[in-house]
């Protein structure tokens, strides 16, 4: 936001110093981020006392020109009178980056320049000097008029800010300037009160969500003309060109108040004033010419013709102000943030009225902003208001209930009511009550709506820097801990001390890949930034592979990779915690006599069991399965429920063999249980190692399970020591090697104890999947 100092100082009162306002500004929120001079600084002012004819150059006048001294200055301008206070350059000053001399026009000395709005920058050419409207001859231009420029660092959430009354406001506080902000008596006035006049010209408001509120105001005998010269020159310190005095003045009211205007020619107009949808395909031409085509989502400002204004946006070049305009009808109104943020958004125009109406402009300023551009269209355009039609609400204002004791205690202060009201009422807003308080928010201050806010301006008013440094009080309650957050931080501590490296990937992908790899349920996006990123992540796989393949393309082969994150799905559960794990390469690339160990798919198993172990679930169980986009899988069970999976992911989609795990984190951490205590054992464990020979296609976890279910609360534990298949045995057939543990809390177990279980296993297995215990020769 661009402001000029001299601006602030109109509504103020008071000679401002930059480096104080910084000061202020930083401590209210608001932030200078740059300080500019825009008026040439040797400039002076002067008025004309005399002028004559040159002697010899009829195109020229000799002018008698009094500054603090008289000059004489030779000229070829047309428009300049006795009178006159004009723009100078004495001779011997720099301008434009160039010395003004002293020259002579056949024998007539001038001692100076006048200065044109061209060579002012206002404009791309002109035909006469500046005539200012106010100065003191001798004094320097920029005492008179905007020189130093402030731009501002504004937040999304003060749309009030995007206007000099929102800033002076602010500034008011700082500087602790007890009174109202208020314009410069002579040029921006305050109307005292509002004119109602109805006539034949009707408003109709079709879609009120979108426009709750809409004025006209109507002027007859209108004079489009050029603005006066402080006009331009403001609107150019703002970053704003001038376009004529009606459109300048509407322009000029935005920038103060905040509220955008819009002036139509009324004579250009085909019955009422409609506030409506646009149609679909409906056409649409700006003021500077661009053509539209408009959908059903888009407000219009239209007439019986068609669109005569994107709402909130711009103007249609069909109902522009020119030189010609008799008739205007100045449009202040108010516009759901949400219509124009979608059509500003969907066309790609962005307007200085767009801005402020997205961010939520003031409702209660859309009759006060008419009315004070009426009162400048009468003072600079010879206006005669003829009606005033306004139609919708003017808003309600918003109360918030606060505590002065929580107020004290967050804030670690001890104000009274009185103080709170008094501080609060500094940036208006009204309190009432005693220590249970009421606050009345201005409709400007669309981001006060909770007490906290109300406890951050009291802050804020008093002064962060005065509040009192405090030791923070020890809470006696009990500390809930997150359990969830402390299992998912042990896992991922652990994947940390195993190697790996977390990584943090996109939530979008690509719908074309997700169809690829068997993914037909998934959740797109409307409005994508590109085909690459349009669809929500139902899987944390492939932000994972792309972080392996980017770096197999810089040379690193030995990778562990993991991710804890969120994926989305279409339906309930719509998301889920999950754990990703991605590893492959050299099992020991930095140690040299262990070179050439591979990490393969069992130590990917081996690594998912070991987070399960950490995490005290047992019997677990991989059941082989067939899985798109892997060459091997294996699913992850408990109980019959699916926990996971992992897998050898295809040389198609990345050229070394890598590994894969993913696993529902939640499902598995509601799995856990209180973990006690088991002293160790005080009789030594009894061993024995059985080898079945099996048909290829019996899974381990079944043995296991069979064995377990036998040896009963005796067997504490089973292990795979051996897996063989290949020469020797029949192509159909594999052998397993089993180590199982028998012990008794309590005693001893004999090895004739042991061996009538063992035969119980070998015959259960023998009936149930044909194995054939082989024993030694």
């Amino acid at each position: 936001m661009l402001i000029t100092v001299k601006w602030l100082e109109e509504l103020l009162g008071k000679k401002l110093e930059v480096e104080r306002l910084k000061r202020i500004s930083l401590n209210l929120g608001l932030e200078v981020e740059e300080v500019t001079s825009l008026a040439p600084p040797d400039l002076r002012i002067g008025r004309i006392e005399r002028l004559t004819p040159h002697p010899t150059l009829g195109n020229l006048t000799i002018l008698q020109v009094k500054l603090n001294k008289r000059l004489q200055i030779v000229t070829a301008a047309k428009n300049v009178k006795k009178g006159d206070l004009v723009l100078v350059g004495p001779a011997g000053i720099k301008f434009n980056e160039q010395t003004i001399k002293e020259k002579n026009f056949k024998g007539v000395k001038s001692e100076g320049v006048l200065i044109s709005e061209q060579e002012l920058g206002l404009a791309e050419s002109s035909t006469g000097v500046i005539i200012l409207e106010r100065g003191k001859p001798g004094a320097l231009f920029k005492d008179f008029f905007d020189d130093l420029v402030l731009d501002m660092s504004t937040t999304p959430n003060r749309p009030d800010w995007l206007s000099v009354e929102g800033i002076a406001r602010e500034m008011a506080v700082g500087l602790n300037i007890n009174k109202a902000v208020r314009p410069a008596a002579d040029r921006l006035l305050y109307a005292s009160k509002q004119t109602n006049r109805r006539g034949s010209f009707k408003i109709e408001i079709k879609n009120l969500t979108g426009c709750p509120r809409y004025t006209a105001r109507i002027f007859n005998n209108v004079e489009v003309k050029e603005s006066p010269f402080w006009m331009k020159w403001r609107l150019h310190c703002m970053g704003m060109s001038h376009v004529n005095n009606i459109v300048d003045i509407t322009n000029i009211i935005m920038l103060l108040t905040g509220q955008p205007l819009h002036p139509f020619d009324l004579d250009l107009l085909k019955g009422g004033i409609i506030i409506r949808k646009a149609k679909s395909g409906e056409e649409f031409t700006t003021l500077e010419g661009t053509k539209l085509t408009l959908t059903r989502d888009d407000l219009i400002i239209a007439d019986d013709n068609g669109p005569i204004a994107l709402a909130g946006i711009i103007g249609a070049r069909c109902a522009q102000i020119t030189e010609n305009t008799k008739r205007v009808l100045l449009e202040s109104a108010y516009f759901d943030p949400k219509y124009i943020a979608h059509t500003s958004r969907r066309l790609g125009l962005i307007t200085e009225a767009s801005i402020r109406f997205e961010r939520g402009a003031d409702i209660s300023a859309v009759d006060k902003a008419s009315l004070r551009s009426g009162e400048l269209f009468k003072r600079y355009a010879s206006a005669k208001e003829q009606e005033f039609l306004g139609e919708g609400e003017k808003g309600k204002a918003v109360r918030i209930k606060f505590s002065l004791d929580r107020l004290n205690k967050i804030l670690s202060l001890a104000l009274t009511s009185d103080q709170v009201k008094s501080l609060l009422k500094k940036i208006d807003i009204q309190v009432s009550g005693r220590g249970k308080l009421l606050a009345r928010i201005p409709h400007y201050r669309r981001d006060l709506r909770i007490e906290e806010d109300i406890y951050e301006e009291v802050a804020r008013v008093f002064g962060y820097m005065k509040i009192p440094e405090t030791m923070p009080q020890r809470w006696g309650g009990r500390v809930k801990i997150d359990r969830m957050r402390m299992y998912e931080n042990n896992v991922k501590n652990y994947l940390l001390g195993q190697g790996y490296s977390e990584a943090y990937t996109l939530s979008l992908t690509a719908s074309s890949r997700l169809l690829k790899s068997g993914f037909d349920k998934f959740v797109t996006i409307k409005n994508p930034l590109n085909e690459r990123f349009d669809a929500l992540r139902p899987t944390l796989f492939f932000g994972l592979l792309d972080c392996v393949n980017y770096n197999l393309s810089k040379g690193n082969r030995s990778l562990r990779f993991f991710e804890i994150g969120n994926i989305l799905l279409p339906e309930d559960p719509f998301q889920e915690r999950r754990l990703g794990l991605i590893v492959g390469g050299e099992q020991y690339p930095d140690f040299w006599n262990k070179r050439g160990e591979v990490i393969d798919y069992y130590d990917a198993k081996g690594i998912v069991e070991s987070i399960f172990k950490l995490l005290h679930i047992k019997e677990i169980q991989f059941t082989e399965v067939t899985k798109r986009g892997f060459s091997q899988a294996a699913a992850v069970q408990l109980a019959g429920k699916e926990l996971g999976f992992v897998g050898c992911i295809e040389s198609t989609l990345c050229k070394s063999p890598y590994y894969y795990a993913e696993l529902h984190l939640e499902k598995i951490l509601k799995l856990i249980t209180e973990t006690y205590y088991i002293p160790p054992a005080k009789y030594p464990a009894n061993t024995r190692d059985l080898s079945f020979l099996v048909d290829i296609g019996v899974e381990v976890p079944r043995l296991i399970e069979m064995i377990t279910e036998v040896g009963g609360p005796i067997l504490e534990k089973v292990i795979l020591f051996d897996y063989y298949k290949g020469k020797n045995l029949p192509a159909d057939k594999k052998n397993l090697g089993f180590r199982l543990y028998f012990r008794s809390p309590d005693r001893t177990l004999t090895d004739s104890e042991v061996d009538a279980f063992v035969k119980r296993i070998e015959e259960k297995l023998s009936k149930k999947v044909d194995a054939k215990l082989r024993k030694k020769e």
